[in-house]
């Protein structure tokens, strides 16, 4: 068999053996159009292509999404002749067909459309909780396959959930499994090479590492006990396909960043220690003095007095200017004559002493 290419397709067409099929790739807008195969003048069949430019619609793993669709159809149309059709990857998704609606495989109960928005020229898809299995290329036709609608193809791209945590020594860290199973967990340490921790199935948990004792499973999520800083990274998630479906980076606060700050308080209080010691101490010290200066005070007054006696400048002899002896305070006073009397008699003799003066 003799294979002649024109010049636009060379380097792009390649014969599948043992059948008369080729394949095209990669595919050019004008590529579109029919294609026949014939074989000594005879034709076998004849397929038409349709060159697509797909719009690009991104969401996260397991968040809702809709894909937009739209094409011209009849307002008054009846609820049971609408007709559908969603496909992925050339696969059924969703079709509405004379009132009946059918889910392509993994599709049953997460896919659905708007009877009231179709008779609005609406036939966007929405989807419930992707995974990555979502990914790939969709297209949305309106009477079966005689007409597809607008944009004529979609991609849907699924990305990675990403988190980030702050913890400290000891405690535990919980990732999302997200759902699947025969999921894959990966750890990087900052710049070192990525290494396979944990594979999980279902509920059984298989550690590669020495942490068994660390790890439990449960509804999905994985938890990780007693965090310590070699558990700071980046923890990876991937499902059984090898796509990344989760990304956790991870810090854990060490121990001696703990001790600093509970060393902290220590010189804090010490001080706080010294200066209460220090006032109590000083307190002390002014109680004595102001004890001491009491002291003082009453040791001038326990001194028996002298009775008051008249000013020394009056100018009187040794013999008269001396007065009656001292009568200490504490000494009985002879009671020889009324109080009165005596008072008389000194004030008698305060006047003689007087005018012998003058």
């Amino acid at each position: 068999m003799t294979c002649t290419k024109k010049e636009n397709f060379k380097n792009r067409v390649s014969f599948k053996p043992g059948t008369l099929s080729i394949a095209l790739y990669p595919v050019l807008y004008n590529d579109e159009g029919w294609y026949t195969v014939k074989c000594d003048s005879a034709t076998f069949c004849k397929f038409h292509l349709e060159a697509l430019v797909p719009s690009t619609v991104t969401a996260p793993i397991r968040s809702n999404v809709t894909l937009p669709c739209y094409a011209h159809t009849e307002k008054q149309i009846a609820d049971d002749t609408v007709d559908i059709l969603w496909k992925k990857d050339d696969q059924m998704v969703l079709q509405v067909q004379n009132g009946v609606t059918t889910y392509g495989s993994g599709f049953t109960g997460r896919v659905s459309l708007s009877l009231p928005h179709y008779k609005d020229g609406d036939l966007s898809l929405n989807i419930l909780g992707v995974t990555t299995s979502d990914k790939g290329l969709y297209r949305c036709y309106h009477r079966a396959k005689d007409e597809h609608g607008y944009p004529a193809a979609l991609t849907l791209n699924v990305t990675a959930d990403q988190k980030f945590y702050a913890k400290k020594f000891g405690e535990n860290l919980t990732l999302d499994l997200f759902g699947s199973d025969g999921v894959r967990v990966t750890f990087n340490r900052h710049d070192a090479e990525e290494t396979l921790v944990w594979s999980v199935t279902r509920s059984n948990t298989t550690c590669l590492s020495d942490c068994n004792h660390r790890v439990s499973v449960k509804n999905y999520f994985l938890v990780l006990l007693d965090l310590t800083t070699s558990d700071t990274g980046t923890f990876t998630v991937r499902d059984k396909m090898g796509e990344v479906i989760g990304v956790n980076t991870v810090t854990v606060e060490g121990l001696t960043q703990r001790h600093h700050y509970i060393a902290v308080p220590v010189p804090i209080g010490f001080v706080l220690i010294c200066l209460i010691l220090c006032c109590c101490c000083h307190g002390q010290s002014h109680a004595q003095q102001y004890v001491c200066g009491y002291n003082v005070i009453q040791s001038t007054v326990d001194i028996n007095p002298e009775p008051l006696r008249e000013p020394a400048s009056i100018g009187l002899s040794q013999q008269e200017t001396n007065p009656e002896p001292d009568v200490h305070l504490h000494t009985p006073v002879e009671e020889t004559m009324p109080e009165t009397e005596r008072t008389t008699e000194k004030q008698d003799n305060t006047e003689k002493y007087i005018g012998e003066a003058i």
